[in-house]
């Protein structure tokens, strides 16, 4: 029997339509078997002149990375800082505030914290250049200042220590806006600072830890 040009197209197409049957199968497994193209491995080295921010924390030597904890607790004019070595399972603290001036530069700033003997004691930083050498702090008590004699300076500031006595506890507990003061000497030339600190929220801060 012959077949007509349409019987002969119809044909095909069935042919065509079996072998697309029996061969996707086939062509699948074939597939899976060999598996997607092998991707290039991943270099392990960064781009060049690309490189990792280290932490803002850094542990003492003997720590290893991942067993020392800062926590950051902001109060009232003051911040809480405590770090933890998760090792030794020991904790320091200290709160700290800091006095920016006019031009968004530190021009002060201090921390409560403990000797190594555990005495509380309050650690004053002004920038390098005190020339006067001493601190004062007017703690607005009809008191003539406490003067605190600076004890070291280094290419970045200057340090001085102020012992947790009497006076300045009633003014943290009064929570006093007290007057601090310091001559400063840059370029040759001296400068006097002279600006407020306000002790409101470092007993908050102080009784959170």
């Amino acid at each position: 029997m012959w077949l007509t040009k349409g019987h002969r197209g119809a044909m095909c197409a069935s042919a065509l339509m079996l072998q697309l049957i029996w061969c996707g199968p086939a062509l699948s497994a074939e597939k899976a078997k060999k598996g997607e193209p092998a991707k290039p491995p991943a270099s392990k080295e960064l781009s060049p002149g690309y490189l990792v921010k280290p932490s803002d924390v850094v542990p003492p030597p003997d720590v290893p990375l991942g067993q020392y904890l800062r926590t950051i607790r902001p109060f009232p004019n003051w911040t809480l800082i405590c770090d933890e070595n998760r090792v030794k399972k020991r904790k320091v603290c200290n709160i700290s505030q800091e006095i920016l001036g006019p031009s968004g530069a530190t021009v002060f700033s201090w921390s409560l914290a403990a000797m190594d003997d555990g005495r509380p004691v309050m650690i004053l930083r002004t920038p390098t250049g005190a020339s006067s050498g001493t601190v004062a702090l007017d703690l607005r008590d009809g008191q003539p200042p406490v003067t605190v004699p600076v004890y070291g300076c280094n290419e970045r500031l200057c340090i001085a220590y102020l012992s947790l006595e009497s006076r300045l506890r009633a003014a943290i507990e009064a929570e006093r806006v007290i007057g601090i003061t310091y001559d400063l000497k840059e370029n040759g030339s001296a400068r006097h600072e002279s600006f407020r600190a306000p002790l409101a929220g470092l007993t908050q801060a102080l009784s959170a830890i």
